[in-house]
């Protein structure tokens, strides 16, 4: 017969009901704790799980000299004990466990732990469940006590009340978010040495929440753990590329959009160029008719290019100029053009006429291209890339000018010219040269003109010809340059050098020809033909004709010889007044100072002084430095000898 008891029977206190759940008990779990029920716990000992060393331990220590074993023996430590001051600490050192080689993390579920590893998570699982067991069972023993009595600091916590880590999840949005974040930044770069090869992966490839979750920590179901984590790696992949493909897709709709608009602009200036054509070719049109008018009704010998196609050429020059340069329009001009100047240079007196159509080619010059035009706006270029146009095209212009034009001129100058009248051919290269292509102006010069000006100057005898030369050279100067008179001047001072052996100072031709060429030649030049002809005639002048006399002084000589100040260097002509002229004149003053007292008339060699002072301010040496200083060595002596001291002979 069963005991049936009441409410107040003593089954129900003495049994402790409790209404949790059941928990599912391990064998192995519960030996351990029978085993460590009778040994005292404290939180160091729970936290180390060490087992006790095994029979290899320090056995390393043979291949070293074991000084660390050493000094932890010194300080108290034995083997076989934990460390610390109570032996509460690890007994054995850290294990490793050495991964087969190429062989990557987690492969084929290579567990990574070491034993020791797996024993201490195990003892630390077990202690965390002692205390979740014993929070659940006191739990409900406590629960009819009043809240409100019992004090804060006794409350025992409860398996709710415990702070679990925040797990965060992120959305597909925040997901792309992070991609365009991660795609704005500079990538940075992780070194994957897990494999057999060393490799650059992502950041993003091995992001991760910063706590980790239920499914990170637990060991349950891990078949579907590994499928939901290749659930969410795809995921993410998917949302990464999708999220790429639109940042490119955006980019690609951008460059198309710019490039839609080149092509609309280039669209929109091809349109323009196009009825710039129409245009133009419009005025090709009139030229034509215009010169077939011309034609029939002989105009051609009256009336000038202004006249008959001012209209026509007036619009290619102000509105359509960059399509005369691009497309050559050149050639049209000149189609109209070269009839015209053919017909005209039939009849053309270039000597007597040397400007005829000049205005015509001024005005539409800009029409007329010419490959010195190309030059100069190309040079800057070349000068930077150092590189040159391999080959020249002659353009219509220049095939004008040189099968037209230069052969009218070529042939008034091979045939009618004179050289010693310059006036004609001067005129026409001087007024032409602006227009002309440079290789036709440099054509008529070395081909024409230079070679008629060497055989005339080889032709021209000094004695006999009355005619200075320098009347027909020297207007050739602007045109010509003197350095393109280099070897005809050559030659004209070789010829008079052969003059000037027989010359004497007071033949004073010599001076008016040699001083023409005193701005034509160098100075070296000049210096060297002078010292080389004139200065020896002159000092023998000086030495032979000129003595300084008082009672019959004659100045010939010396007015011959300083005529030639300002042609000869201030160097040459102050060497030539030192050595040659005013010695001799002191030394006069010096045996008129030394005679005998009774017959010297100072006053008379006051008078012979300010005479010589006057003839050489007439000569035109007053300033001269030589002058100044032998003047006053002359006033020294005077001074010295009415003084009655010595004087020193010069």
């Amino acid at each position: 017969m069963s005991d049936r008891r009441g409410l107040g029977g003593s089954s129900i206190a003495t049994t402790a009901t409790s209404f949790l759940p059941a928990k599912k008990k391990d064998p192995s779990k519960d030996r351990v704790k029978t085993q460590d029920k009778g040994k005292p716990s404290s939180p160091r000992q729970r936290g180390s799980a060490s087992p006790s060393p095994g029979p290899g331990f320090a056995a390393f220590t043979k291949h070293t000299t074991g000084f660390g074993q050493k000094m932890l023996e010194k300080m108290g430590w034995t083997a076989g004990k934990g460390l610390g001051a109570g032996g509460e600490g690890m007994v054995n050192p850290v294990e490793t466990k050495q991964r087969p080689k190429g062989m990557g993390m987690g492969f084929r579920g290579f567990q990574e732990r070491t034993e020791q590893t797996k024993l201490e998570a195990m003892e630390t699982s077990e202690e965390e469940e002692e205390e979740e067991e014993q929070d659940e069972i006191a739990a409900p023993r406590q629960a009819w006590k009043r809240k409100d009595k019992i004090p804060q600091e006794q409350t025992i916590p409860s398996v709710k009340s415990r702070k679990a880590k925040k797990v965060t999840y992120q959305t597909a949005n925040d997901i792309l978010a992070d991609v365009q974040q991660s795609m704005q930044q500079q990538p940075q770069k992780v070194i994957d040495m897990t494999g057999p090869s060393i490799r650059e992966i992502s950041i993003s490839d091995i992001r991760r929440t910063d706590s980790p979750t239920l499914m990170e920590t637990t060991t349950r179901l891990p078949e579907l753990r590994h499928n939901l984590r290749l659930i969410v790696d795809l995921s993410r992949g998917d949302l990464e590329n999708l999220s790429r493909e639109k940042q490119n897709t955006a980019f690609r709709l951008k460059a198309m959009e710019e490039e839609l608009d080149v092509i609309q602009q280039r669209h929109k200036v091809d349109e323009e160029r196009l009825d710039k054509i129409q245009q133009v070719k419009a005025i090709g049109l009139q030229l034509q008719q215009i010169s077939r008018d011309a034609l029939a009704n002989g105009m051609y010998e009256s009336a000038n290019m202004t006249t008959l196609f001012g209209e026509p050429f007036e619009q290619l020059k102000t509105k359509y100029m960059d399509q005369v340069v691009h497309m050559r329009l050149d050639a049209m001009v000149v189609a109209v053009w070269a009839p015209i100047m053919k017909y005209r240079c039939v009849h053309w007196n270039v000597l007597e006429n040397p400007l005829l159509g000049l205005d015509d080619i001024k005005r539409w010059r800009p029409l007329l291209l010419c490959n010195d035009d190309m030059e100069k706006k190309k040079s800057s270029r070349r000068r930077h890339t150092k590189q040159n146009d391999i080959s020249l095209e002659a353009t219509p212009f220049e095939t004008m000018m040189n099968t037209i034009w230069l052969n009218k001129v070529r042939s008034a100058i091979n045939n009618s010219w004179q050289v010693r009248e310059p006036d004609a051919v001067i005129q026409l290269l001087e007024a032409w040269q602006p227009v002309l292509p440079r290789f036709i102006f440099e054509n008529i010069i070395y081909q024409l003109v230079l070679p008629k000006l060497t055989r005339a100057v080889a032709d021209w005898d000094p004695r006999n010809d009355e005619q200075l030369v320098h009347t027909w050279i020297h207007p050739w100067l602007p045109v010509l340059q003197a350095w393109r008179l280099a070897d005809i001047c050559t030659t004209i001072r070789h010829k008079l050098s052969v003059i000037l052996r027989q010359w004497h100072p007071s033949d004073e031709s010599a001076l008016e020809v040699v001083g023409r060429w005193n701005d034509v030649w160098t100075r070296q030049q000049m210096d060297h033909f002078l010292q080389k002809n004139v200065l020896p005639k002159l000092i023998q002048v000086l030495r032979r004709e000129f003595v300084v006399n008082p009672r019959d002084q004659q100045l010939e000589p010396l007015a011959w010889c300083l005529a030639w100040n300002g042609i000869l260097s201030d160097q040459v002509f102050g060497e030539l007044l030192d050595n040659e002229i005013f010695p001799q004149w002191l030394r006069v003053l010096y045996k008129w100072l030394t005679m005998d007292p009774n017959h010297v008339n100072y006053d008379e060699i006051k008078e012979w002084y300010m005479w010589w002072k006057q003839v050489f301010t007439s000569l035109g040496i007053a300033d001269h430095p030589v002058l100044l200083k032998w003047t006053r060595r002359a006033l020294e002596m005077m001074n010295a000898a009415s003084s009655g001291e010595s004087i020193e002979a010069p």
